[in-house]
C-alpha cells in the first residue's frame, strides 16, 4: 500500500501496532472517500438532498484525518475525530429518519468497530458504551414524541436495502483487516 504509507508520518513505522492502526485509518477514510459520492448521489435521487449534505460534511471530515497525523495530532485523537464524525453522522440521521427505527440506525455499530481496530479493546469499549447510551437516548426522545417515527416514503425501502447491503460490506471490510492485522502480530513474534 505504497500511497497509504506515503500519507503517514515516518514516526509511526517505530510502533508496529501504531503503523498497522494508522494503515486501518487510511484505508478506511479512503473507503470513505469513495463511496461519499455515492451516497450524496443516491439520497439526492431519493429525496433526501439534507441528508446527503450532511453525509457529505461528515465524509470530509472523516476523509481527511490521516492527514492530521503528519500535522503531529496523536493517532488516538485521529481515530476518535473518525468515529466521532460518523458517530454525529448516525445521530443527526437517526433524529432526521425516524429514531432508533430509522433505516441507517444500525451503522451505530461501526462505531466501536473502528474504534477497536484502530485503537484497541478500551476504545472499543467506550465507543460501545456511548453508543449504547446514545440509542437508550433516542429511544427515550422517540416515545416522547420529540423524534417522529420513520416516514413511509418510496425510497425508504431502497434506503434500508442499501443501508444493510453498506453495512456489512464494511463489517466485512473491518473484519478482514483486523485478521490480517492479527496474523502479522503472530508473524511478528
Amino acid at each position: 500500500m505504497p500511497i497509504i504509507d506515503r500519507i503517514l508520518p515516518d514516526l509511526l513505522r517505530v510502533d508496529r501496532g501504531q503503523w498497522q492502526a494508522a494503515r486501518h485509518l487510511s484505508i478506511l477514510a479512503a473507503v470513505t472517500a469513495a463511496s461519499i459520492p455515492l451516497l450524496v448521489l443516491m439520497y439526492h435521487l431519493l429525496g433526501y438532498d439534507a441528508v446527503g449534505m450532511v453525509v457529505l460534511t461528515a465524509g470530509i471530515v472523516m476523509m481527511v484525518t490521516p492527514f492530521t497525523l503528519n500535522a503531529g495530532v496523536p493517532l488516538a485523537v485521529a481515530r476518535d475525530l473518525f468515529v466521532g464524525a460518523l458517530f454525529l453522522l448516525k445521530v443527526w440521521m437517526a433524529v432526521h429518519l425516524g429514531g432508533v427505527a430509522a433505516p441507517t440506525t444500525a451503522w451505530f455499530v461501526l462505531c466501536p468497530a473502528v474504534a477497536m481496530l484502530i485503537g484497541g479493546f478500551r476504545p472499543g469499549l467506550v465507543w460501545a458504551a456511548i453508543v449504547t447510551g446514545t440509542m437508550v437516548l433516542l429511544f427515550g426522545l422517540e416515545r416522547a414524541g420529540l423524534i417522529l417515527p420513520p416516514q413511509a416514503t418510496p425510497g425508504m425501502p431502497l434506503l434500508q436495502l442499501v443501508s444493510m447491503l453498506g453495512l456489512a460490506g464494511l463489517v466485512t471490510l473491518i473484519m478482514a483487516l483486523a485478521k490480517g492485522a492479527g496474523s502479522i502480530e503472530r508473524r511478528g513474534h
